[in-house]
C-alpha cells in the first residue's frame, strides 16, 4: 500500500589473526603497530588474547559486593544473515575470540532486531530506548540530512549513560562512533553523563578524528584530536578503551565503571587494518551467500515489492565481482574488532573484575550484498537490514544459552539499567519503549517465567527516506591510494584501479527511493510473515502521524510481502 501523504599520538595494536592466517610479529613487551614497533608508555598495549569465565583472584579488585561493571560493545553495518556475526554459519568467523568470550561463555539472542535499518535513527533509539516516531522531527536536524529525521535534542543528554551516572554513581565513557549529528556541532560538549569522551560520527578508519573530552591524561587533550594515516580508528578506539578501563579500576576498584565501544566497522567503505588487508583463512567462503533466490534475483520474483527493488537491474560481472571484493573487507575490518573486545575482556580480566562485568555486543542493523540486487547497503525492511547480532556474557548467566524470543534494539536501555541494579529513574530521561531483557537473561530471575510467558511475539519496524544512494560499477575515475587514504574500491591490492563504486558513473544500482517510508510488522511465528505498509513522500519535509498509517487486517494476501529467504 502506498499512502500520499591537538597533540598526536600513534594508533598501535597486538595482531593476533585467526588460523591459516599469517599476523605480523608478536612481540613480548613492545606495542605492535602494523608492522613497526613502538614503545608508548601513556596507554596500554592490546594484548589481544582469549580468555576464559571463571574465578579469577588476581588483579587489584575485588568487586564482588559492588555494582557490576557494564561494556557495551556496537558495530556498524555488521550483518547477521551474511553469516558475519552470531550465531555463525558453520565454524566461519572473522570474530573467533569474540565467539569463544561472549558467544560459548554467554547468551546469544537468535531473534535480535533493529526497529529502523539506518544508523542514525537506530543508535538514538539503543541510547533512549525510544521508537523513532517518538524521536522524529519534521525537517532537517543539525548541519546536514544524515540526522535522518532524527531529533538529537531528545537523544543527547537523555540516554541511559546518564542514569548509569547520575543514578547509580558509575564511571562513564564513550568511545568511538556516536551518531551522525554530534554535540559538538552546535559548539556543545559531550553529553550529559558521560566522564570520558572519545566519540565521532564514524569518521575515517585511517586518519580519524574525534571530539575529545575527560581523556586528556590517556593523551587526547580536551577539544579534538586528529589522527594522520599511521592511524587506524579501530586500533585507537580499542587502546583508548582498555586504557581508560584500567585508569577507573585502578584509581577507585569499588566504582563501577560502563563502557560503550563503538568501532566504525564493518561501515561502508570498508577499510581493513594495513596488517589485516590480505587476511583470509582458507575455510573462509570465497563470495557473500548467493545460494538463495533473493540475490540476483529476477525481475519477476520482484515485481511487487516496493520502491526500486521492482526495477532494480540485474547484477553484472563487474557487480557480483564488486560484491565479492566488499564481503571479504568487511569481515577484514572485523577482525579488529575482534581483537578489541579481546582485548577489553583480557584488561578486566587482568584487573580482577571479570566476574563482575556484564559484556554486551550488537550492532546498529544489517547489510545487504546483491540480495534484491542491490549493491550494498541497509534501509530495507527486509532480514538481512533488520535481524542482528546480540551476545551477552557475564554473570548469573548459563554459557553457551541460546534465547530465542525476539528481541529489539530498544531494549538495550532498559536491559543495562536492570543489569546495574537501578530501580528508580531520576534522571532526565524518558519513558523507555522497550523492556529489560534481563529476566530472560539472567538463570535466577524473580520474573523469569512470567516474562518468557508474556513476552512479545512481534516485531515493529519503521523507516523514512534519507536520500538516493545509487552505487555505480563502471567508469570509475577517482584515484585512491590505499593504505595511505581511504579507498572505495573493492580490490585494494593495486591502487588505483577500477574495481570500485566510488566516483563511478556508469552501470548504476539504485539503494533507495522516496517511496522507501516504511512502518511493517514481523510475526515471529511459523508464518514468519512481514507485513508492510509504505508511504509515497520524501517525509523530511512532511509530519508523519503514525496513527495515520495503518496496519489493517490481512485477508486476500496473507504473505503482501515476504521476509527474505535465508541462504
Amino acid at each position: 500500500h502506498c499512502h500520499q501523504n591537538s597533540s598526536r599520538q600513534r594508533a598501535y595494536s597486538v595482531i593476533r589473526a585467526p588460523p591459516s592466517v599469517t599476523p605480523c610479529p608478536l612481540a613480548p613487551s613492545p606495542v605492535l603497530y602494523g608492522s613497526h614497533y613502538t614503545m608508548k608508555s601513556s596507554l596500554l598495549a592490546l594484548v589481544a588474547t582469549a580468555g576464559t569465565m571463571g574465578a579469577h583472584s588476581s588483579g587489584v579488585a575485588n568487586q564482588a559486593a559492588t555494582k557490576p561493571n557494564i561494556v557495551f560493545f556496537l558495530t556498524d553495518d555488521q550483518d547477521q544473515m551474511l553469516g558475519g556475526s552470531f550465531p555463525t554459519h558453520g565454524d566461519a568467523t572473522p570474530m573467533p575470540k569474540t565467539n569463544e568470550l561472549l558467544a560459548v561463555n554467554g547468551a546469544t539472542f537468535t531473534n535480535m532486531f533493529v526497529h529502523t535499518p539506518i544508523c542514525n535513527p537506530s543508535r538514538s533509539e539503543t541510547l533512549t530506548g525510544r521508537m523513532f516516531h517518538n524521536l522524529k522531527q519534521t525537517g532537517q536536524f543539525g548541519p546536514s540530512i544524515w540526522g535522518m529525521h532524527v531529533n538529537e535534542t531528545k537523544v543527547f543528554d537523555h540516554s541511559f549513560v546518564r542514569s548509569l551516572k547520575e543514578d547509580a554513581g558509575y564511571a562513564t565513557g564513550h568511545f568511538g562512533k556516536y551518531l551522525n549529528i554530534m554535540p559538538s556541532d552546535f559548539d556543545l560538549g559531550a553529553p550529559a553523563g558521560y566522564d570520558a569522551w572519545l566519540a565521532n560520527p564514524g569518521g575515517d578508519y585511517i586518519a580519524p578524528s574525534f571530539d575529545t573530552e575527560g581523556v586528556e591524561d590517556l593523551g587526547y587533550p580536551d577539544g579534538s584530536w586528529d589522527g594522520t594515516s599511521d592511524d587506524y580508528s579501530t586500533a585507537i578506539i580499542g587502546n583508548v578503551s582498555v586504557a581508560w578501563i584500567r585508569k577507573v579500576v585502578t584509581e577507585d576498584p569499588t566504582r563501577p565503571f560502563f563502557a560503550y565501544v563503538a568501532p566504525k566497522a564493518a561501515h561502508e567503505p570498508f577499510m581493513p587494518a594495513p596488517w589485516y588487508a590480505d587476511a583470509w583463512d582458507p575455510s573462509w567462503p570465497s563470495t557473500e551467500p548467493r545460494d538463495n533466490p533473493a540475490w540476483n534475483a529476477s525481475y519477476d520474483s520482484r515485481s511487487d515489492h516496493p520502491s526500486d527493488i521492482a526495477s532494480n537491474p540485474l547484477l553484472t560481472d563487474t557487480a557480483a565481482t564488486l560484491i565479492a571484493d566488499i564481503f571479504k573487507n568487511r569481515w577484514r575490518t572485523l577482525m579488529s574488532v575482534d581483537d578489541v573486545i579481546s582485548a577489553v575482556y583480557t584488561e578486566c580480566e587482568s584487573l580482577g573484575v571479570v566476574d563482575n562485568t556484564y559484556f554486551l555486543f550488537t550492532s546498529d542493523h544489517g547489510f545487504q550484498l546483491g540480495q534484491f540486487n542491490m549493491v550494498m547497503d541497509k534501509r530495507r525492511v527486509y532480514d538481512w537490514d533488520t535481524r542482528v547480532h546480540l551476545l551477552v556474557a557475564g554473570p548469573g548467566i548459563v554459557p553457551g544459552s541460546i534465547i530465542e524470543q525476539p528481541v529489539m534494539n530498544i531494549d538495550v536501555a532498559p536491559t543495562i539499567l536492570e543489569l546495574a541494579g537501578i530501580t528508580e529513574i531520576t534522571a532526565d530521561l524518558a519513558d523507555f519503549d522497550g523492556h529489560s531483557v534481563a529476566p530472560l537473561l539472567l538463570k535466577d530471575h524473580a520474573l523469569a517465567l512470567e516474562t518468557a510467558e508474556s513476552w512479545r511475539d512481534t516485531v515493529f519496524f519503521e523507516y523514512y527516506y534519507v536520500n538516493d544512494n545509487d552505487k555505480c560499477v563502471q567508469n570509475c575515475t577517482t584515484e585512491y591510494n590505499y593504505p595511505d587514504e581511504e579507498s572505495e574500491c573493492g580490490d585494494l591490492s593495486v591502487q588505483p584501479n577500477e574495481a570500485c563504486w566510488g566516483g563511478c558513473d556508469v552501470e548504476c544500482y539504485p539503494t533507495e527511493s522516496t517511496q522507501n517510508n516504511f512502518i511493517a510488522v514481523r510475526k515471529m511465528d511459523s508464518t514468519g510473515t512481514l507485513y508492510v505498509e509504505v508511504s509515497c513522500e520524501n517525509l523530511s519535509s512532511v509530519s508523519v502521524a503514525l496513527a495515520m498509517l495503518f496496519i489493517k487486517p490481512q485477508t486476500n494476501r496473507p504473505n503482501s510481502t515476504h521476509g527474505p529467504l535465508r541462504p
